[in-house]
């Protein structure tokens, strides 16, 4: 064990089995910060679904040690400053591993009996500092907790290959010609209407490949939970249709214009999408497409104009010439609604 002084704290790098972590908690020999259950949840599921391919990613736990214990032995007394949520996950597994080994799921079973080997055999970088004070201690956390930079969601999406929602999402993205020609903001977390003339931001065409995926309006991506059966390149193929009949309203190069097209609305895409999805329960995926197409096709005679007076029966604000239709899903589903009235 190398001990290096830094910024006057004396600090190491130790690894210790996930065993030994577990029996110096249960002897109070390893005292967590307090955690949000709901978080610890997270962790675990994470650790579950990827033991059997092992591709189980943590960074090194953070903690604390008292004046003088670094002194060439590895400390048997360890105070967490950062990392509790990871521990507590890693403490709880024990419960997960028996509980999944008596399902009826051959899957579950088999996730079981990988992580109970993966466990056994595995040991956790931890970085310990001597000689913090609580306030020290406090800070550290806050510190490596708010002064990170987060990955940004373009990279999440492009390199995240176990996420189905990005998986799909990047796939489209890369593929589809025309909708690479309308723009996809990827720097921006948000499009300003009318000067940003790109047709919809990464996280907007995100939030479509849910809702497409969980066939129901949804608010926030994250709300799609991954149980939607059926190969992802039928959703893709589904997606792709759904825009090619949507850049026959409105040209690539003019679909993110608001000068020029509501179709620049992300509300009113929003809406759109609702529309087409109308009458999908218990359909297969090929009786989700035939579906989806015929309900656009009804569409081609819609007004899309900015200027056309009909936009403004619906709730949102005016701004100098320009109106914008509130994003509620109360008046999303209001202009799906007028939607299937201008069916010709």
């Amino acid at each position: 064990m190398i001990v290096q002084d830094v910024f006057t704290k004396r600090q190491t790098f130790i690894a210790l089995p996930v065993s030994e972590l577990i029996r110096m908690h249960k002897q109070e020999r390893l005292i967590l910060r307090d955690t949000n259950q709901l978080q610890v949840r997270r962790i675990k599921k994470y650790i579950f679904l990827n033991a059997e391919g092992g591709e189980i990613y943590m960074p090194p736990l953070v903690a604390a040690v008292e004046e003088g214990m670094l002194g060439g032995q590895t400390p048997d007394r360890l105070r967490m400053v950062d990392g509790s949520h990871r521990m507590k996950a890693l403490l709880q597994l024990e419960d997960q591993i028996f509980m999944s080994m008596k399902s009826e799921k051959d899957e579950e079973i088999r996730n079981a009996y990988h992580l109970q080997y993966l466990l056994e055999k595995t040991e956790i970088a931890i970085q310990v500092l001597e000689g913090l004070s609580m306030d020290e201690e406090n800070q550290l956390f806050i510190d490596l907790n708010t002064k990170g930079k987060q990955v940004a969601l373009s990279k999440r999406i492009a390199y995240d290959s176990r996420d189905r929602l990005n998986g799909i999402t990047n796939r489209i993205l890369q593929s589809n010609a025309k909708l690479i020609e309308a723009g996809v903001e990827t720097e921006k977390r948000a499009i300003i209407r009318p000067a940003n003339k790109k047709f919809l931001s990464l996280s907007q065409l995100r939030l479509l490949v849910a809702t497409f995926l969980a066939g129901k309006l949804l608010n926030r991506s994250d709300e799609w939970k991954e149980n939607a059966g059926g190969d992802d390149e039928a959703y893709m193929d589904i997606v792709n249709s759904w825009f090619d009949k949507l850049f026959s309203f409105e040209s690539p190069k003019r679909i993110g214009n608001y000068q020029g097209t509501m179709l620049a609305s992300f509300p009113v895409i929003q809406a759109v999408s609702l529309y087409a999805m109308k009458g999908w329960e218990n359909q297969s995926l090929s009786a989700k497409k035939q579906s989806l197409i015929e309900r656009m096709d009804f569409l081609k005679e819609v007004n899309w104009s900015s200027a056309n007076p009909e936009w403004r029966r619906f709730d949102g604000m005016e701004r100098g010439e320009f109106f914008y239709p509130e994003k509620s899903k109360k008046n999303i589903e209001e202009i799906a609604s007028w939607l299937e009235t201008q069916r010709r």
